[in-house]
């Protein structure tokens, strides 16, 4: 029922395979099985999803990766969301990986992408310093040289997948710019926080943790370029992921309204009713095309820094206002039943109330994009 552009016939069967996936390994009992346990997810199914290439969809060829678009990469968190996985695509397939990808260590990269790749190496980013921080100004954890190494202290704060990670890229400043490093222990976990839809972001402890010359990922001339294309590269995926969660919870109701019998009709007849659905279809249909645009200005090799980070936070504040309000409004016409934890509609709403905060609120999204519409001039996005 949603409108999609013509698009490739590659892009068309990535939507294909993570469609199939869903009915067949991923269905919502499935979800909720894996919400339950430690993780929040299910590993078996992470590791299947690794394997079919997902997470190399943005990985050069020559590092073993498939070398697909940024739209690519929207188009299946966009049906990642649809089937409400909580599998970490994000914070694995980007926030990780991108890291490594970008930041170049040829050597680092040859020894942990094979296993990121393949599903047996869990691995986060840790950066944040406070709540609402945006990008590579607002690092929490702090980088002194020692010897040919350097020594991290501080905190990061919010950082996924904490608990289960076997590696983490971090980001500390060093007062002469941001350092991008991998580490193979695992801090220690001062403080870990659920959120609504099972996930966990974890306070780590960084204080004399040591960082060998070998496994620096970009240093402090190139960190902070590199940790805000990232994160950009992530709210992309997060962006894509609310589109989903949207439309999915948007047909379930659709679907619900016409089967409920109120008056002696369905209450998709009634015209009140038809007409919250017609506004949140409008909804959903705006924040698609911000989207869009988006992955198109972030796969535009003209475009300018700052003019993708626009976008970006263009949709992602879209997204994120859409999505709760159509969860929402959703909950309204599904009835009593809608409030229930026992419905589908559950884990959308809660989908999209985490997603939504993640990596920047809509609020904060479209102050970023007033910031930088005024200081780029050309960096437009709506």
């Amino acid at each position: 029922m949603f409108s999609r552009p013509e698009e490739p016939d590659h892009r068309q069967q990535l939507r294909e395979s993570v469609a199939d996936f869903a009915n067949r390994a991923a269905t919502l009992a499935a979800t909720r099985a894996g919400l339950a346990t430690q993780a929040g997810f299910s590993h078996e199914r992470w590791k299947t999803m690794a394997e079919l290439g997902w997470t190399g969809i943005l990985v050069p060829e020559d590092d073993g990766g498939l070398a697909m678009e940024h739209a690519d990469l929207a188009a299946l968190h966009h049906e990642a969301g649809r089937a409400a996985l909580p599998e970490p695509l994000v914070c694995v397939g980007i926030l990780a990986m991108q890291a490594l990808v970008l930041g170049g260590n040829q050597a680092l990269k040859d020894r942990l992408l094979p296993g990121l790749m393949g599903g047996d190496l869990l691995a986060t980013l840790a950066w944040q310093g406070r709540a609402g921080a945006m990008g590579s100004g607002a690092v929490g954890p702090k980088a002194a040289p020692e010897g040919e190494g350097w020594t991290l202290s501080g905190q990061a704060l919010f950082v996924p997948l904490a608990q289960e990670a076997g590696g983490y890229a971090v980001a500390a400043d060093t007062g002469a710019g941001i350092l991008l490093a991998w580490i193979d222990q695992s801090p220690k976990v001062v403080q870990t926080t659920a959120h609504t839809d099972g996930s966990r972001q974890s306070t780590v402890d960084l204080d004399g943790v040591k960082v060998d010359p070998g496994a620096v990922i970009a240093f402090p001339d190139r960190g902070a370029a590199i940790l805000d294309q990232l994160l950009d590269i992530a709210r992309l995926a997060v962006s894509a992921q609310l589109q989903g969660v949207m439309e999915a919870a948007f047909q379930m109701t659709l679907d619900y309204m016409k089967q409920r019998v109120q008056f002696g009709k369905p209450i998709a007849s009634f015209q009140a009713i038809q007409h919250r659905a017609v506004n949140l279809y409008v909804h959903i249909e705006m924040a698609r095309s911000a989207l869009l645009r988006a992955a198109a200005a972030m796969d535009d090799p003209h475009a300018d820094a700052a003019s993708r980070a626009a976008h970006v936070s263009a949709a992602k504040s879209r997204a994120g206002d859409a999505a709760q309000l159509v969860v929402k409004e959703c909950i309204q016409l599904h009835g009593a039943i809608g409030y229930t934890e026992e419905c589908d509609l559950s884990l959308y709403v809660n989908r999209a109330l985490a997603l939504a905060a993640w990596l920047g609120n809509p609020r904060a999204h479209r102050a970023r994009w007033f910031e930088l519409h005024n200081a780029g001039g050309q960096a437009n996005g709506h």
